[in-house]
């Protein structure tokens, strides 16, 4: 296929040199519900320069409702799609990249997932947030199942082409919180149920932004003759208290926060900086009182601290 392309190009008068450059256009997409877990995307490469190829679906063809799901690698011609619901009709479309740009769009092509659609777990539904840090963003839904095993976490950032699963919790827990997030940062959730025959349809998508970070004093006067980690002072505290520590040459330094299970909830600090003493205030305004862990890391220093706060 693409050796014919190739020779109706050169026939048309369009040159080697312009025919490398271009990306052409995957085609003869054809969408097949193999079996009831999934749907098998294949298409022609027709491209000997792409880099890859990015898949988009939809449930809406005629709307702007298009999505990219992933991204495979240069000369693929097929992809499974796992996250697919049973009874609903889904629309497919490929193009090819490079470093270049990118092809036009293959041919369209849908199919439905083969199986009893009744036996999968209504879709979770007002995924909203319940509490929002510089570093987590805690999150619940609405259960609309009675037989589901649990729920899938998908989440990505702004500037991410698709989304990715980071989690899942089991039945009848409706809440999630993910820690280690970036301060000021928006990220984009969406949440569906899951049970042995396959999953749900998805949740609306929930757009949230971490708080700003914490602030960082930096002494550029004074450099440690080695790494050190202060005690936090106040202590015990409420709610807010101040960490010091000092670093003697440049590093990625992670300063992080711990309840007394271990479980990390706040991550104050995660960069390159530079050598200098500094000094970070943590405000523990949206956690209860108790014994909190600290600790630093970095290529060649760990040290953890204990602190009580006292609400």
């Amino acid at each position: 296929m693409t050796r014919i392309i190739f020779l109706i190009l050169i026939a048309l008068g369009i040159s080697y040199s312009e025919l490398s450059a271009q990306i052409i256009a995957p085609s003869g997409l054809e969408a097949q519900s193999e079996d009831s877990s999934y749907i098998k995307v294949k298409w022609d490469d027709n491209s000997s320069n792409e880099d890859g190829f990015y898949i988009e679906r939809t449930q809406l063809p005629y709307s702007t409702g298009w999505e990219i799901i992933d991204v495979v690698t240069q000369n693929r011609e097929q992809y499974f799609d796992y996250w697919v619901t049973r009874g609903i009709k889904y629309y497919y479309r490929v193009y090819a990249f490079n470093g270049q740009g990118v092809s036009g769009y293959s041919n369209v092509d849908s199919t439905i997932l083969q199986g009893d659609p009744n036996v999968i777990p209504s879709t979770p539904s007002n995924l909203r947030t319940l509490d929002i840090s510089p570093t987590s963003i805690e999150m619940e839904w609405t259960d609309n199942a009675v037989n589901e095993n649990g729920f899938i976490i998908a989440r990505k950032g702004p500037d991410d082409i698709f989304f990715q699963y980071i989690d899942t919790v089991a039945a009848d827990v409706l809440t999630y919180q993910e820690v280690g997030l970036t301060p000021d940062r928006i990220y984009i959730y969406k949440v569906c149920s899951f049970n042995q025959h396959g999953i749900s349809d998805y949740s609306n998508n929930l757009s949230a932004r971490t708080e700003k970070g914490t602030l960082v004093v930096q002494n550029h006067q004074t450099v440690p003759v080695m790494y050190f980690l202060n005690h936090n002072y106040p202590n015990p505290f409420n709610p807010v208290t101040n960490i010091k520590f000092g670093i003697t040459g440049r590093a990625f330094v992670k300063l992080k926060i711990f309840n007394s299970l271990g479980r990390e909830i706040e991550t104050l600090i995660g960069q390159n900086l530079p050598a200098g003493t500094y000094e970070v205030t943590w405000d523990a305004k949206n956690h209860t009182s108790g014994v909190y862990f600290y600790s630093i890391e970095t290529n060649s220093f760990t040290e953890i601290k204990k602190m009580i706060l006292i609400k």
